[in-house]
């Protein structure tokens, strides 16, 4: 199963020293086309430890990336105390009905980790709407349409060391409500047993909404980061049909276990480009890489 995804051979495809400003680290990006480009939202560890959201550009979405000098969403705002420690892990979804994309990101400051939104109608500006889910909760997705006049999202709040994937529902993308828990821990000894979180904003396909999340478990007293596949109802986003039973991708390659947190594999990214799923993740919580996969391929992982 985990031959289904394709390395790119030119992992990392972005790197700390390809940053037009001093960074850490750069990772866990949040993918879109615009025209001829693949965009990728970067979180950029500066630094001092705080982390911003930069915009990259690709002609093909592999290399020749044109990195914006400033970021899209910068920490620290006076106005936006929530994010005084950094904007973090963004995922991006257009919403065609309101003709813009919309940026789930980690606000975290001494408050905790909360949930914020943030609209695009040219992903060079962004203009923040604040919180939607408060600390601590991380690991947002929308989804790019309504269901039955209200929009969806799946979250990922801490109960108490209890780490779920649920999903709520809105009329207007500012009050969230009606949770459901979608999928739980795996439990026991399984890979996913310590924490799930939302990858990428689900794929709508002909067998319902493909979701890549990332599963965890403890080895020796440090975790290790894997990602799996669910298929969840076209109609109602919280009913979960299908879910693989083991993970798909994990850290393998010297710059998915060696970094600043090793064996991390954490894909926040994922466009369908023809026939192929192109799956944009953070390795080892260093670097941006890339993987590709044939859409009838992963779904046959979740028919067997």
């Amino acid at each position: 199963m985990e031959t289904i995804f394709h390395r790119s051979d030119l992992n990392p495809i972005i790197r700390p020293g390809n940053m037009p400003v001093p960074a850490a680290a750069v990772l866990n990006p949040g993918a879109a086309e615009q025209g001829e480009d693949v965009v990728l939202l970067l979180r950029v560890e500066n630094r001092n430890g705080y982390s911003d959201i930069f915009v990259a550009r690709s002609s093909n979405g592999v290399d020749g990336w044109r990195i914006e000098d400033e970021p899209i969403l910068r920490h620290g705002q006076r106005r936006w105390r929530y994010e005084q420690w950094g904007c973090e892990d963004p995922r991006v979804t257009y919403l065609a009905e309101e003709r813009r994309w919309y940026i789930t990101y980690t606000a975290y400051s001494q408050y905790g980790c909360a949930v914020a939104l943030a609209r695009s109608e040219d992903l060079v500006t962004a203009q923040r709407i604040g919180l939607i889910f408060s600390p601590n909760n991380k690991d947002a997705a929308l989804f790019p349409q309504r269901f039955e006049g209200k929009w969806a999202v799946l979250h990922r709040p801490d109960a108490g060391g209890i780490e779920h994937i649920w999903s709520a529902y809105s009329p207007d993308l500012t009050h969230w409500g009606e949770p459901h828990c979608v999928l739980p821990e795996g439990g026991g000894a399984a890979w996913d047993a310590v924490k799930v979180g939302t990858g990428p904003p689900p794929i709508l396909t002909d067998h319902g909404w493909l979701l890549i999340y990332h599963g965890v478990k403890a080895y020796g007293g440090g975790f290790v980061y894997r990602a799996g596949l669910a298929l969840l109802d076209r109609d109602v986003p919280h009913k979960l049909l299908a879910r693989s039973s083991g993970w798909f991708f994990q850290a393998r390659e010297t710059y998915e276990v060696s970094g600043l947190v090793p064996n991390v594999v954490f894909p926040t990214g994922l466009l369908l480009r023809g026939d192929e799923l192109w799956m944009y993740y953070g390795a080892a919580d260093n670097w941006v890489c890339l993987a590709t996969a044939k859409l009838q391929d992963v779904l046959a992982v979740l028919s067997d």
